[in-house]
């Protein structure tokens, strides 16, 4: 196979000029886009759960670890990054950044009430109290702490705000570290069969030009919060929005017909939200929500790191549906788009962590230091302690999936992936915004993918592979319509492992389509490791044969490839038909972080949850639309 990936990998960082003193430097652009890995969802000492939990770290804390730098977390523990990232946007929740000011700020008028002193001593009592304020129906901040109205914690965000804006502003290195300015949106619908309907969202920024405070679920529901960014966020400010933990909705993100709320759809609020929330978080800490196992459409790569148990029968709040998952989604939207003009569904992917103990980017299997601060900060909680239980009361610690330490169910986290002509704010959130991003369950694999009807048909092999495919195609993200009369259109996809994990095992395209009113989905293995083939009748790679020996925790180091590419036609290609596909990367099995940590603790590994996992990789979707009328 031809190399390229110093081609498409190349980090322009350099400066074009000498900077005049007090302007930063110009950084060159690289039209052919590096690639860059962040983390756009996670929480400091500035969210009341993660403060409650003892984490220490604050934003600026979370910004220098996620640069390079140690950090040290609840218990003493140091931990530090082995590569830095690219970018970070710190994302505490909106809902209580006001109550968290006015308990830890000496000298306001509540700082020495009965309330606030306990909150400084961790009290989840009282955390409870103010997480209520905000699920179900009642959303009213508790008076003791607000006021009657409100005001004094409302007032109370834009001065945690600001102090965002300071560390985002203080460790922003363009070029070389760039900070987003952000935060999470997080209503919760509690079900009267117990559980939770989470419904949260991160909001990004795109430049440090933003509203002086938030929109919470105190104000509204996420439809009201795509609107407020529209009226809010207007001249030099833009903004999107990234629903994460489908998985744990009870379907609610992705219902057709209504909203969040149970209110039916307009047009208005369709177009809405198609233009403000281009990107799902595919994979995180509490799991995947791609799909699951069961669930939807037949897929056999759907059993990974599935975190919310499927609902029973009879029962269809606070447990996984189909309609939880983004495959369900992406196909829906392909129907709602052909009856109504829009796809609220169309969306692009990344990964994320969401630890609550602000360290970005923390996602090693073999070297996981918990995510909930005292709750999970030892290899014995994390795999044999029971832990508080998740409740009608604590919204971020949802359901257990099986007996023993409940903590078991979580995992190491994802990253976000984009391909972007720089390392700046507006390059980097400009690349989120058009979607050409991709996320992974936490190895910094690297994909591309683009779609044409004018490729060459082994133009993965080219020399110049990049630089055609985007002259001839569409990247990750993108759109196709109507090629030639048909004509089919072709995929290039290329991936290269993470050095400092496993080989990879194959590459996949995933195909949905809406044939004759019924949903469908197929997965075709288009490029397989060690110089082997997709089976001509299956559409699967054959087995490459690597294993892990479990008591050790070692891989076949003869098994896998360190780079694949393929250039793939779809054979059942109907130009009347939307359809959408996207990829899928894996590599070689590893041990999964409970299985090292059991050998830490010299206790068996655990039987609950599978002691290896394949990591892996996701791209952005393409979509295919035939002409409107025809």
């Amino acid at each position: 196979m031809r190399k390229f990936g110093a081609l498409t990998l190349a980090v322009c960082m350099a400066v074009a000029g000498p900077s005049v003193a007090g302007e930063a430097p110009e950084i060159a652009a690289n039209p052919l886009k590096n690639s860059y890995f962040g983390e756009l969802h996670i929480h400091t000492s500035y969210s009341l759960d993660s403060f409650i939990f003892a984490n220490p770290v604050d934003p600026a804390m979370a910004y220098r670890f996620a640069r390079g730098e140690p950090v040290t977390l609840y218990g003493g523990e140091t931990k530090q990054l082995r590569r830095p990232l690219d970018f970070v946007a710190v994302t505490d929740h909106a809902e209580f950044l006001g109550e968290l000011e006015l308990c830890t700020t000496p000298g306001n008028t509540k700082y020495d009430t009965d309330m606030c002193q306990k909150v400084r001593k961790f009290d989840h009592g009282q955390f409870d109290r103010i997480a209520n304020s905000v699920t179900g129906t009642q959303k009213k901040r508790v008076a003791e702490l607000c006021g009657d109205d409100g005001k004094l914690c409302t007032d109370a965000v834009k001065s945690t705000w600001k102090k965002h804006k300071l560390a985002a502003e203080q460790n922003y290195e363009p070029g070389k570290f760039t900070t987003l300015m952000g935060y999470e949106f997080s209503p919760n619908n509690a079900s009267s069969a117990g559980g939770f309907t989470m419904l949260h969202r991160n909001v990004i920024f795109r430049t440090m030009t933003v509203p002086d405070t938030v929109f919470s679920a105190y104000e509204g529901t996420g439809e009201d919060l795509h609107k407020w960014i529209e009226t809010t966020c207007t001249g030099d400010c833009k903004a999107l929005v990234i629903p994460h933990n489908s998985n744990a909705s009870s379907g609610a993100f992705f219902w057709e017909g209504k909203n969040s709320d149970g209110s039916p759809w307009t047009q208005e609020i369709l177009e809405r939200r198609a233009r403000v929330e281009p990107l799902v978080e595919i994979f995180q800490s509490k799991g995947s929500s791609e799909c699951q196992a069961g669930l939807g459409f037949a897929d056999e790569e759907c059993g990974f790191e599935n975190w919310v148990a499927p609902c029973p029968p009879g029962r269809s709040l606070g447990c996984a549906v189909a309609d939880s998952f983004v495959q369900t989604a992406l196909v829906r939207g392909l129907d709602v788009d052909k009856r109504q003009g829009v796809n609220p569904f169309k969306y692009g992917f990344i990964g994320a962590t969401d630890s609550h103990n602000g360290a970005s980017g923390a996602t090693e299997e073999n070297d996981y230091k918990g995510e909930l601060g005292y709750q999970d900060n030892t290899a014995a909680k994390r795999i044999l302690a029971q832990g508080r239980q998740a409740g009608p009361v604590d919204p971020h610690n949802g359901p257990a999936n099986g007996p023993g330490s409940r903590m078991l169910g979580f995992n190491p986290g994802g990253l976000a992936g984009v391909w972007a002509e720089k390392n700046t704010r507006e390059s980097i959130w400009d690349a989120l915004a058009r979607k050409e991003t991709f996320g992974t369950s936490g190895t910094r694999i690297r994909v591309r993918f683009f779609g044409s009807f004018d490729f060459d048909k082994d133009i993965h092999k080219r020399a110049d592979f990049v630089k055609a495919a985007y002259d001839k195609g569409v990247p990750m993200g993108g759109d196709l319509v109507a090629g030639p009369k048909n004509k089919a259109p072709t995929f290039a996809v290329w991936a290269v492992r993470d050095p400092d994990s496993a080989p990879l095992q194959k590459i996949q395209i995933v195909k949905g389509w809406v044939e004759n009113g019924k949903s469908m989905l197929k997965s075709i293995d288009v490029a397989c490791s060690d110089n082997l083939k997709p089976n001509a009748k299956t559409g699967l790679c054959p087995d490459n044969g690597a294993t892990v020996d479990v008591a050790i925790c070692a891989g076949s180091k003869d098994k896998g490839s360190a780079e694949l590419a393929a250039t793939w036609t779809d054979p059942s290609f109907n130009a009347a038909e939307r359809a959408v596909y996207y990829v899928r990367v894996f590599e070689n099995p590893v041990c999964r972080w409970s299985t090292y940590q059991a050998h830490q603790l010299n206790v068996p590994v655990p039987t609950n949850t599978s002691p290896t996992i394949r990591e892996r990789a996701w791209s952005s979707p393409i979509w295919y639309t035939p002409v409107r009328g025809k």
